[in-house]
């Protein structure tokens, strides 16, 4: 219950001015990337009779635009390969192949009122593959697809508290207009590569420098935002909600499978320049009748895996049960930078799961809690200390104990 008081609590301190963070908009970029790759992109062996040949070859195309009223992110990557294999000695085990890949993700908003009112959306990737591992398979594509709506926009407000860091080490106002001109060129940081190629990083921080009114301070800016030393945690403003349906739009033939209903609530407060909460709020529910049997992959399970840091060996994938099955997670974050060398966060998960399997009816639940500081010491050492809690309960962890792990890490820069 105290926790229940406290994030309304917090919710409710959304009414306060928060100054430059309240001014703060989305800002406006746009750029197209295009890259062309080949891990290993030639390579061949011979040895006798016995020869080996290798061929790889990659494109990846991206296209991000950003606008107070609309985001747009599409995308194209493409993969092929080709093996060849022959032995005069043994020529029934000779191998020729070749296969590709090619995986076009996409994701759209559109504020249909103000910047952070009522919205649409789109988002997934279109998935295909060909060639010898192509043979004999029915179904090589697929369109996974999320449509939507939703009301409101929590807003990243990260450069805010960045640009407050280098107002501060360079000693200038820090005056509202004076912070969101160094924001305002932090936020659009990604657009730089794609527009000055290879003079990106000198037009940024010169870009930076003049935004905070002091010409030839572009090396001490790049210091702050660069150097180990300097912590700054993310920062996110605003609230939205959002509710849309998930499917596989090309399934293979017979597959008639309903999709699922998800809805999402996000709530971001910074509470001052140097701390900041955030609240998260996911369901999920597959939208199959209890008589039809889909694929379901353990929300519980992933986040064990995460936040024990440990590899996923496959539990939590590859579960078929019965249609209807829910999911829901329950998210606090909290970090606090003490001062530009000291932060700390703490991020807590309740999670819970319904399904059936035959005739059994299963409820799960999973609460994940990970406390870490890190602090840096004379500008060449780090010290970050953890403390991860979990805890696993309902009928698949009957009699689980609960896990309590503590670490630490050091990082020393020789030069």
């Amino acid at each position: 219950m105290n926790i229940i008081k406290l994030t309304l609590c917090l919710m409710l301190s959304f009414i306060f001015s928060q100054g430059a963070l309240d001014q703060y908009d989305v800002p406006e970029y746009e750029y197209k990337t295009f890259q062309l790759s080949g891990d290993d992109l030639f390579s061949t062996m011979t040895n006798g009779d016995y020869s080996e040949t290798n061929m790889n070859i990659g494109a990846n195309y991206m296209s991000v635009s950003q606008a107070p009223g609309r985001n747009c992110m599409y995308g194209l990557s493409f993969d092929f390969t080709s093996y060849s294999e022959s032995d005069a000695d043994f020529p029934d085990d000779d191998i020729d192949e070749s296969n590709w890949t090619m995986i076009a993700p996409f994701a759209f908003d559109q504020y249909l009122s103000d910047t952070k009112g009522l919205f649409g959306f789109a988002e997934g990737s279109f998935d295909t593959f060909g060639g010898d591992d192509a043979d004999g398979v029915d179904d090589t594509s697929d369109l996974l697809l999320t449509v939507g709506g939703g009301f409101g926009r929590v807003v990243s407000a990260r450069p805010i508290a960045q640009a407050y860091a280098i107002a501060d080490a360079l000693g200038v106002d820090a005056s509202d207009e004076i912070i969101l001109a160094i924001a305002t060129v932090l936020g659009a940081e990604a657009s730089y590569a794609s527009i000055y190629k290879d003079d990106a990083t000198q037009q940024f921080y010169n870009d930076l420098a003049e935004a905070a009114g002091s010409a030839g301070s572009a090396m001490q800016i790049q210091k702050v935002l660069t150097s180990p030393a300097y912590s700054i945690s993310d920062r996110y403003t605003g609230w939205s909600v959002k509710g849309g349906l998930w499917n596989n739009y090309m399934r293979a033939e017979g597959d008639d499978n309903a999709g699922a209903f998800t809805l999402e609530a996000n709530y971001a407060h910074p509470m001052g320049m140097d701390s900041q909460v955030m609240v998260s709020f996911v369901y999920a529910m597959d939208m199959n009748d209890d008589d039809t049997l889909v694929m379901w992959e353990s929300t519980i399970l992933n986040q064990f895996f995460a936040t024990a840091g440990l590899e996923d060996d496959g539990y939590g994938y590859g579960y078929t049960i019965n249609g209807g099955g829910a999911a829901m997670n329950l998210g606090v974050t909290y970090t606090l930078d003490h001062s530009y060398n000291w932060s700390t966060s703490a991020d807590f998960n309740y999670l819970s799961e319904t399904y059936g399997v035959g005739e059994n009816e299963f409820s799960d639940n999973g609460m994940f809690l990970t406390v870490s500081t890190t602090k840096a010491i004379l500008n060449q050492m780090s010290v970050t200390a953890s403390l991860k809690y979990i805890a696993l309960g309902g009928d698949s962890f009957e009699d689980s104990d609960p896990i309590t792990a503590i670490s630490t890490t050091v990082t020393y820069w020789v030069f």
